[in-house]
């Protein structure tokens, strides 16, 4: 049975091929190949002997989701719905801009964190993705958008689609390790951003061994409104939450956090909300994403007004706390942060 070679990080791929008579330096040059080229055979690898490509053709395959459908915004964004082998579908943004190009990449199918919130949340928790379904997002995009060569490249990663990171750890770290390799793919730690809800101890963990930003999802001042909209701060509160991230600043000084807070109209996004926030981040490398609720069909919040965003951001940059209003892009295809789902809402959730 042949296995997805897009799981193996380079140290697998080494210790596999020297079992088999290789040397180990040709991990690094076949991962060339599937990450900088997108090579989808081992047959085109033509720095790799005749005898090591048949070798590889017969103990691995090369994995690519199909695309069922893409939708393109107004504003320049493209959502891609990708199938699986097992007929669940996720969802990735791609996201082009004036100085670079990025992919928003799922690392689950649905989420089980429920942000009440979020249209992924509401339609609940199937699977975690393997590490080939979450490079692949990445390999399909530039397939589609023939991002292979020249300045047009994806140039940054976010773990800001479907489910949460932290909860698929392995495969995520994977991933990033694999996109680092200098002469792979070779992407720097600022290029990429891990997105959380919170899940402390793991984000202790990442502090010493995940080298990327960080973002996090706090949307709220306090215990008790936090709670009201995110579950999951019922088991790892605030204050859990900012010890395990000034961990993650002694490790990386220079990776600012940043701290994503989406404005409920009535919920969180009085005056006092942006004290009290001021207050909470004090003492922490950070700054701000302001974000405004995008709509979808069940969601029971509306969004602040513009002038409520406004007031909110000027009370904390005039006292020190570093805030941006972040452009909203691609609602109008449901791919703006906390719209994506997927078709898989009869299967077997958890």
């Amino acid at each position: 049975m042949k296995n997805g070679i897009l799981n193996y990080s380079k140290e697998e791929l080494s210790e596999t091929l020297k079992s088999i008579g290789g040397k180990k330096f040709r991990a690094e040059q076949i991962l060339v190949w599937l990450y900088r080229f997108g090579t989808t055979s081992f047959f085109d690898m033509t720095n790799i002997g005749k005898s090591l490509q048949k070798q590889l053709d017969e103990m691995f395959y090369i994995y690519r989701p199909s695309i069922s459908k893409v939708l393109e915004s107004k504003d320049g964004t493209i959502k891609f719905s990708l199938e699986l082998q097992d007929g669940n579908t996720i969802e990735s943004v791609f996201i082009p801009e004036e100085k670079r190009n990025t992919i928003c990449v799922s690392s689950q199918v649905g989420c089980s964190v429920g942000c009440r919130f979020c249209n992924t949340g509401y339609h609940g928790f199937i699977r975690n993705l393997s590490t080939e379904e979450i490079i692949s997002q990445f390999l399909i995009v530039k397939d589609y958008l023939k991002l292979w060569n020249g300045e047009d490249r994806l140039s940054n990663v976010v773990f800001m689609g479907m489910g949460e990171p932290l909860l698929n750890y392995e495969n995520v770290l994977k991933t990033i390790n694999n996109l680092m390799i200098d002469d792979v793919e070779g992407l720097s730690r600022r290029k990429i951003t891990v997105s959380t809800s919170g899940i402390s101890p793991i984000l202790m963990k990442i502090a010493k061994d995940l080298p990327c930003r960080l973002a996090v999802s706090l949307h709220a001042p306090n215990d008790s409104i936090r709670s009201g909209i995110m579950p999951i701060n019922d088991i790892y509160n605030i204050e859990s939450l900012l010890t395990a991230c000034k961990e993650y600043t002694k490790c990386h000084e220079y990776l600012r956090i940043t701290f994503e807070y989406l404005l409920l109209n009535g919920v969180n996004d009085s005056k006092e909300c942006a004290r009290e926030l001021l207050e909470l981040l004090k003492d922490l490398n950070a700054k701000v994403n302001l974000l405004q609720l995008n709509s979808w069909g069940n969601c029971g919040f509306k969004p602040s007004s513009k002038k409520q965003v406004s007031q909110f951001a000027n009370i904390l940059n005039n006292g020190g706390l570093e805030a941006f209003i972040r452009t909203r892009r691609g609602e109008d295809i449901m791919a703006a942060c906390g719209q994506l789902s997927s078709n898989n809402r009869d299967k077997n959730m958890i």
